[in-house]
């Protein structure tokens, strides 16, 4: 069965995680830094000025999968 979600080829993701975190926990990733906030915003409720961006390469982000 073909994936709904076919990997496009990025090489770099980028993951929102609350300022302040010192693990830096990831809230969510996405391909776009824009999108990752926004999604990071509706995910907790919070405004999206409580996040930071981390760009991440596409081994991170398999590892973030397992």
């Amino acid at each position: 069965m073909p994936s709904l979600h076919p990997d496009p080829g990025f090489e770099y993701y980028y993951k929102a995680c609350k300022k302040g975190d010192p693990e830096a926990k990831t809230v969510t990733v996405d391909q776009s830094p824009v999108a990752a906030l926004a999604d990071a915003s509706e995910i907790t409720g919070l405004p999206r000025d409580n996040f930071e961006i981390h760009e991440i390469s596409k081994e991170e982000l398999e590892k973030l999968r397992v």
